[in-house]
């Protein structure tokens, strides 16, 4: 399946990184494939350029073009709607988003773009959800609960921070635009990248959830490597 297909999106949390440092067998793949790959993942910490910048200095040539990130197109959403915007994530990404024009605010926004935010607390729980009481829309980067950290521990992600949003105001009665993998905009952007339709790609990556399911319903062929499965990324190199 690999060799045969004109194009491999490339899941990269826990699938060839581990905190965001790529593994030995992960190197060894994306170098084997670098020029048919697509990186295609719901990251919310990093910018497309720090995986370029960080590929190259291990001699491997993908350009920004061809990273997605799940966290880069929730901010390029809120600069496009152009309103007072709460960004819930690290200090990078949120100078991304300033990089981007986004107007970030500390009262009374009208979005709220919720990525994988480490320092989230009580305080900024409550900030949320009242703001999303009051009709905030809200951009969350992805739904995923957790990923594998680089010593096999559970890393929680931004659905987890999702989840406690939701227990305290209906989200099915928000404006909520959800934009990580299994939905498929992300797939089709990655698809775009490599100049291909989607049949024409393979999917590789270790959330079923996620990187399987959202492939398989727009008819991407899929492979489910560990953690995920005892099909290691090794075996495939």
């Amino acid at each position: 399946m690999v060799e045969s297909a004109n194009g491999i999106l490339l899941d990269w949390d826990g699938c060839v990184a581990h905190g965001d440092v790529p593994h030995a067998a992960g190197v060894a793949f994306l170098r084997r494939y670098a020029d048919r790959i697509a990186i295609l993942s719901n990251s919310s910490t990093l910018w497309p350029g720090d995986i370029e910048r960080r590929l190259a200095g291990l001699g491997i040539a993908i350009p920004a073009e061809r990273i997605v990130l799940a966290g880069h197109h929730a901010l390029l959403l809120a600069a496009r709607l152009g309103l007072a915007t709460t960004v819930f994530g690290n200090s990078h990404m949120k100078a991304l988003a300033r990089q981007l024009g986004i107007q970030q605010v500390a009262v009374n926004p009208e979005v709220i773009v919720l990525l994988r935010d480490t320092k989230f607390s009580y305080s900024r729980l409550k900030f949320g959800v009242n703001a999303l009481a009051r009709g905030a829309r809200l951009i969350v980067a992805n739904p995923d609960l957790t990923h594998p950290g680089p010593k096999g521990d559970t890393v929680p992600e931004t659905g987890a921070l999702l989840a406690a949003f939701g227990a305290c105001v209906p989200l099915d009665q928000l404006t909520l635009d959800v934009i990580g993998k299994p939905h498929a905009q992300m797939f089709h952007m990655a698809c775009g990248a490599l100049a291909l339709q989607p049949n024409q790609a393979l999917m590789i990556g270790d959330n079923p959830r996620t990187d399987i399911e959202g492939a398989r319903r727009l008819g991407i062929p899929a492979l489910l490597v560990s953690p995920g499965s005892a099909l290691g990324l090794g075996d495939l190199c």
